[in-house]
């Protein structure tokens, strides 16, 4: 009874939050841009800030409206913490590290989990790894317990070590097969030139480094990048401040700090922008393409605006000028998305899209051209635009911020892992509703160019490349 109790809980929290992911569909766009929208403001709940003597950081939240704890936190690292040798070992380590530990064998640990309605799980980003956990405050005890001994006490040379591996083996067999990952694949691989940026896209590189991961490696790796003083988390839920406070300290206390190196290799950008590649898939029966370049990284000073241009330009919703062109008028594609993505140091901006083979180079002059109306304001961006956009915003935006869990994730990440405020997202809200159509559109005109698009296309060579070289564009074939 109990555990159906937990699930029916988690199960209503989920759904909850689930309905905080918008789809960006033509009649929500409209719904939302017939009426001012109010300009948001985002409720930071009050927290307390706790610091164990080994550096680790917690955030605490009382909240009693439901029976439940949550739990989101931050480690410093990231996939950048890896070398070529071993790309792929991050995701590795930490599957095996939520599969069993010293003291708790793959069965027993899952058995635990089940019996107390405890869910956990780790995620690697580029410069940071995720994990989060959750369960009943009456399981509040086991939820840290377990969460303790997954973090502290791993045990890499259990049985299930080698089925993991085989596993991995056969997914990235599998995806070599699918155009998406193949095209990103080559893409990311160019654009970040064996940077650890590129290691999550590189299936080659990471089946090829699986032959020097092993559980003395593994372990070396987490000894390497695991302590306490390079963690923070929140805790969000219905629990009493100082019982907490002596339940961390119990848990995490005791745990020694290490010395830890975070690496910061440098990402050489690409220097043959103009590059094409054709990654030839016979039974392939679309072209997918991704066209882009190197880009800045979180400092990046004129985020706000250019992220504003770049959705009139490219968000994927019908009233930008891709969909407008692409997919309205011509009947090309379905989707089409121009986005930047940020890193710490150095990020990447790219349009993707897929499209009947025959079409594949018109496509191409398709995207260059929307982008140089409005470059070379033949076609600059309009208020009105610019006005859809940031009511949209401001329409959905409280939409992504409905629990109080949801706040302190963000605020955590704001100031654990960008060194911002913890009312950045207010300020941010404030800095977009407070730009000039000037800004956006320089800023559009000053940080895009389509001169500079790097190409991959994944697709059925013999209906690709005759247009290509028509039309006197240099290629590379790669043959699968």
């Amino acid at each position: 009874m109990k555990k159906l109790f937990s699930l029916i809980i988690i199960f209503l929290l989920i759904f909850n939050v689930t309905q905080a992911k918008v789809e960006f569909s033509k009649e929500l766009f409209e719904k939302l841009a017939k009426n001012k929208n109010k300009v948001p403001e985002i409720d930071i709940p009050d927290f307390e800030k706790v610091e164990l003597k080994n550096g680790m950081t917690i955030y605490l939240v009382e909240d009693h409206s439901l029976p439940l704890i949550e739990v989101e936190g931050y480690i410093k690292g990231g996939r950048k913490q890896e070398t070529k040798d071993i790309a792929g070992i991050s995701s590795f380590m930490f599957q095996l590290m939520n599969t069993g530990t010293e003291n708790y064998s793959e069965n027993d640990l899952q058995e635990f989990k089940n019996i107390h309605g405890i869910g956990f799980g780790f995620s690697v980003k580029n410069d940071y790894f995720e994990f989060s956990g959750n369960s009943l405050s009456e399981d509040k005890e086991y939820l840290f317990n377990i969460m303790a001994e997954i973090l502290r006490n791993p045990k890499f040379d259990r049985k299930y070590y080698r089925r993991i591996m085989m596993e991995r083996y056969k997914n990235l067999s599998q995806a070599m097969t699918q155009e998406v990952p193949l095209r990103d694949m080559y893409f990311y691989r160019n654009l970040f030139a064996e940077h650890p940026y590129s290691f999550s896209h590189d299936l080659e590189l990471q089946s090829k480094s699986l032959a020097n991961i092993n559980p003395k490696r593994i372990m070396k790796y987490y000894n390497d990048n695991l302590s306490p003083d390079i963690i923070s988390f929140g805790i969000v839920g219905d629990f009493e401040t100082k019982e907490m406070k002596k339940m961390i300290k119990k848990n995490f206390g005791d745990w020694k700090k290490k010395e830890i190196e975070l690496r910061n290799p440098e990402v050489k950008k690409l220097k043959d922008n103009k590059k094409v590649i054709l990654v030839n898939k016979p039974d392939a029966t679309q072209a997918k393409i991704r066209m882009g370049y190197n880009f800045y990284g979180f400092g990046f000073k004129d985020r706000v605006p250019f992220m504003m241009a770049n959705r009139v330009f490219g968000s994927g919703s019908f009233q930008c000028r891709l969909i407008q062109n692409l997919r309205v008028d011509k009947g090309y594609v379905y989707a089409a998305f121009a986005r930047a993505s940020y890193n710490k140091l150095g990020g990447s901006y790219s349009v993707s899209t897929e499209v009947k083979p025959e079409n594949t180079y018109e496509t191409l002059q398709i995207v260059k051209e929307e982008m140089n109306n409005i470059i070379e304001k033949k076609d600059p961006i309009k208020e009105k635009e610019l006005f859809e956009i940031i009511n949209l915003y401001n329409g959905i935006f409280p939409k992504f911020y409905k629990t109080k869990n949801q706040v302190l994730s963000t605020v955590l990440y704001n100031l654990e892992i960008r060194g911002r405020s913890a009312d950045y997202t207010n300020k941010y809200i404030k800095k977009f509703n407070n730009l000039t159509l000037d800004e956006v559109q320089g800023a559009f005109e000053k940080y895009t160019n389509p001169d500079n698009f790097f190409t991959v296309i994944v697709g059925n060579k013999k209906d690709i490349l005759p247009q290509l070289e028509e039309n006197n564009i240099d290629v590379k074939i790669v043959d699968m």
